[in-house]
């Protein structure tokens, strides 16, 4: 089954946010056709000034087509999901009446359960990714790209089994690549996403809680000891889920992160310092949670959910 045309037609990023930014300005700069729908407020400052993109190049400012309207996907070649994992079903029902057929969908967001998700409401194949991007947005129209451009990619098969083909997935690929994106197939994408998932309950609540950069984290032994115990437990509800993963693996992993971008610090950080919602839920969330069903106890991972969810609670009553 092949779900892309002969002639591409935009990729529509929805979800401006870092990722969402990010990812529209490298595919525009590499000549792809791109459209993003965010909220208004990023719209906006879209349409005035055009969205500053500042990286190792420098600042850059990329002329992007924005839209509130989520309607926009009925004209896309390809869709991006970048929106907060909490906002998937609204946006995936609101998508659904205007997604064509033939129109595949890459879910690029944090957590394991938003590509079953997407499946189960749209009825059709999705594509899931797991991004290790180091992006924040300052302001809405702008992004900062601190490194990192690798997706690790799959497909989940529609509820009837339905499959992309080869073809489809090259395309894919490809056009991502025009950005600069450095795609690694894989044929266990919700592995990748549970790999993903347990980097971010090592790396994200700390640097939020704190308000710290990776390369600070990595500098206290502390830290590192609570690290290895949230990767150790989280890789045994992994494990119960049935995901092989090991344990020394991903502690190297979660210190590759925070080595390969010193002066980043995770989104969760960045929610929080702006008092925002953050997705805590299905980060340190989802391994207490999938613990409680399979009998495991998942302390560490718990204060972090806690500790997050407090400071979430001061943010609300201070507005």
């Amino acid at each position: 089954m092949s779900f892309i045309a002969a002639t591409p037609a935009p990729v529509c990023i929805v979800g401006a946010g870092a990722l969402g930014s990010l990812v529209a300005a490298r595919l525009a700069l590499g000549g792809q056709a791109v459209v993003l729908v965010g909220r208004a407020a990023q719209v906006q400052a879209l349409a005035a000034t055009g969205l500053q993109l500042h990286d190792a190049s420098g600042t850059r400012h990329v002329a992007l087509p924005a839209s509130t309207d989520i309607a926009t996907v009925a004209q896309a070649g390809l869709v991006l999901l970048c929106v907060k994992s909490a906002d998937t079903e609204a946006a995936a029902l609101q998508m659904a009446p205007h997604l064509p057929p033939g129109v595949p969908l890459l879910s690029l967001q944090n957590g394991v359960a938003n590509g079953p998700l997407l499946v189960r409401l749209l009825q059709r194949p999705v594509l899931v990714g797991a991004a290790y991007i180091a992006a924040a947005q300052p302001a809405p129209g702008q992004v900062r790209h601190a490194g990192g451009l690798g997706i690790a990619f799959g497909a989940l098969p529609g509820p009837r089994g339905e499959v992309f083909d080869a073809a489809t997935l090259a395309a894919v690929q490809q056009r991502l690549q025009a950005g600069g994106f450095e795609l690694r197939p894989s044929e266990a994408p919700l592995a990748e996403l549970w790999r993903k998932l347990v980097v971010n309950c090592a790396v994200n609540a700390i640097s939020a809680l704190a308000q710290a950069p990776y390369g600070l984290m990595a500098a206290v032994a502390a830290v590192r000891e609570l690290q290895a115990a949230v990767v150790q437990e989280a890789v045994a509800v992994a494990r119960a889920e049935g995901q092989a993963l090991d344990a020394n693996e991903m502690l190297a992993a979660v210190q590759g992160v925070m080595q390969r971008m010193p002066a980043q610090r995770s989104s969760t950080a960045q929610d929080l310092a702006r008092g925002r919602r953050s997705e805590i839920e299905q980060l340190n969330g989802e391994i207490v949670r999938a613990g409680a069903r399979h009998g495991i106890h998942t302390p560490a991972n718990q204060a972090l959910l806690a500790l997050v969810q407090l400071q979430e609670a001061v943010n609300l009553e201070r507005t």
